[in-house]
């Protein structure tokens, strides 16, 4: 009877069927006992069992920035803009004087209601923030800022002022500006021009 090389790699099924050919066909069986046979053949089927060998699998987990505020600091929010303003542009003419023309001629110290009509021509609309300011000349009144009448792009306002005329008679004229709630200049120039004449005097013939 040859025996197998253990040296060579022989795989369980093969001495399994190596064992049973021996035990069928040899005389060992005979000799060893069959008791002796069934601990031999247990042993090998033990020791030569199949071993399955597995390959673990490294999971990488994603790597997830940390970040810290410091201590003391107030953690800051980025606002995302939802929406772009429209530009839109200011522009006034000028269209008509509905009191006092240029040149009217008034009393020393008598009330003024000077009004204009004009019209918005620009793409603005005017509302808070838009004025109409005393730039230069004589501004007849102690109030030199007003706010302007609120207009839709092409549409007209009316700009008022009370004034009172000088006491000192002679011609007298003033000039008044629209702006912007950026302080923008825009627009014609808005004026008033009078003539202040003295107090007549009627003479009576003797």
């Amino acid at each position: 009877m040859i025996m197998p090389d253990t040296k060579t790699n022989v795989k369980p099924r093969h001495i399994l069927d190596w064992l049973f050919s021996v035990i069928s066909g040899s005389t060992m069986f005979e000799t060893l006992g069959r008791f002796t046979l069934l601990r031999l053949y247990l042993s090998i089927l033990i020791l030569s069992g199949c071993q399955v060998t597995s390959t673990p699998t490294n999971v990488v987990m994603p790597e997830i920035p940390i970040t810290s505020t410091p201590r003391g600091a107030t953690p800051t929010t980025t606002m995302i803009p939802t929406a772009t303003e429209e530009l839109c542009e200011n522009d006034a003419v000028f269209i008509a004087d509905l009191t006092i023309p240029d040149f009217s001629e008034v009393m020393p110290g008598e009330s003024l209601g000077k009004s204009w009509q004009i019209r918005n021509t620009g793409s603005c609309a005017w509302g808070t923030g838009y004025y109409v300011v005393f730039r230069e000349g004589h501004a007849m009144t102690e109030r030199l800022q007003h706010a302007l009448y609120p207009a839709r792009p092409e549409t007209n306002a009316v700009v008022q002022i009370d004034m009172t005329a000088p006491n000192t008679p002679g011609d007298y004229q003033g000039f008044w500006r629209l702006y912007d709630p950026n302080g923008k200049v825009f627009g014609h120039k808005l004026f008033i021009k009078i003539k202040v004449t003295s107090v007549s005097t009627t003479s009576t013939a003797p």
